[in-house]
């Protein structure tokens, strides 16, 4: 789909430039807007399409300079110009942009494994998702997912490998797709008394010290000043040692920030 509509906004674009010198006719205004449209459908099949309206708006630029510069031009005429191009490689691209999201979320309403790196609040407005049953408040054992503020990092994320160089600790990454080395369960410190029981719930509040413990491998979240393997500039972070009371230990204690914003 996306080479069809690049061959197609080739195609038109070429048309346009075939027929430069005939503007404001019949035939130079069918290829003016079948550019424009040609190129909101290409921009719409993958950003990479967005080489071609590249394209085209910097020969655009070009033609409205070399008008610009002829003798013969009018204000009006030339005001012209500016208008038609706005109108067919502007508006029309931007409303057939935007028409293809709203087909797309019209189509694509309900949860699945490809919404992971979506935001929170968008995946709860979708038709099946588990989020919208999920309770808002967090109590010590609760099992939970932390997801990246930074677009495409994805979900906090541990499993067994540990890291070939470094602190060689069991590895923590960002993951972008629904899976079960996702969830961390939020622990207190072993010098505070637990409160949960059968009949009560201890919340985890704003301003808390807790601990992060890997569900899956029963680890705990660390870091200390051991370089990142990707950049330099950042702690590592891994999980390390099981659920056994070390209490010097304090870079597995974690500040907990809740309804910051």
């Amino acid at each position: 789909m996306l080479l069809f509509f690049t061959a197609m906004s080739a195609l038109s674009f070429s048309g346009l430039y075939k027929h430069r010198l005939q503007p404001f006719t019949r035939v130079w205004w069918g290829w003016l807007f079948a550019t424009g449209v040609v190129l909101g459908l290409v921009a719409s099949s993958k950003w990479v399409g967005f080489f071609s309206v590249g394209l085209v708006g910097l020969y655009t630029v070009w033609e409205l300079y070399d008008i610009f510069g002829q003798s013969r031009t009018r204000i009006r005429s030339y005001a012209l110009h500016w208008s038609a191009r706005i109108v067919a490689l502007v508006v029309v691209l931007l409303a057939i942009y935007m028409l293809c999201f709203r087909i797309h979320f019209r189509l694509l309403y309900k949860s699945g494994p490809g919404d992971v790196p979506m935001d929170s609040l968008f995946q709860a407005g979708l038709q099946g998702t588990g989020l919208a049953n999920q309770p808002m408040d967090i109590a010590y054992g609760s099992v939970i997912t932390l997801k990246s503020a930074v677009p495409g990092v994805g979900l906090l994320h541990s499993h067994a490998n540990t890291y070939p160089d470094g602190s060689k600790q069991q590895q923590v990454t960002g993951y972008t797709h629904a899976d079960q080395n996702n969830n961390w369960v939020v622990e207190i410190m072993h010098s505070q008394a637990r409160g949960n029981t059968s009949e009560t719930l201890e919340f985890e509040r704003n301003g808390n010290i807790v601990r992060l413990v890997h569900a899956g491998t029963n680890r705990n979240l660390h870091s200390h000043a051991v370089a990142a393997i990707l950049n330099f500039l950042f702690f590592a972070p891994f999980t390390f040692g099981f659920d056994y009371p070390v209490e010097e230990l304090a870079n597995r204690k974690w500040l907990s920030l809740w309804n910051v914003y």
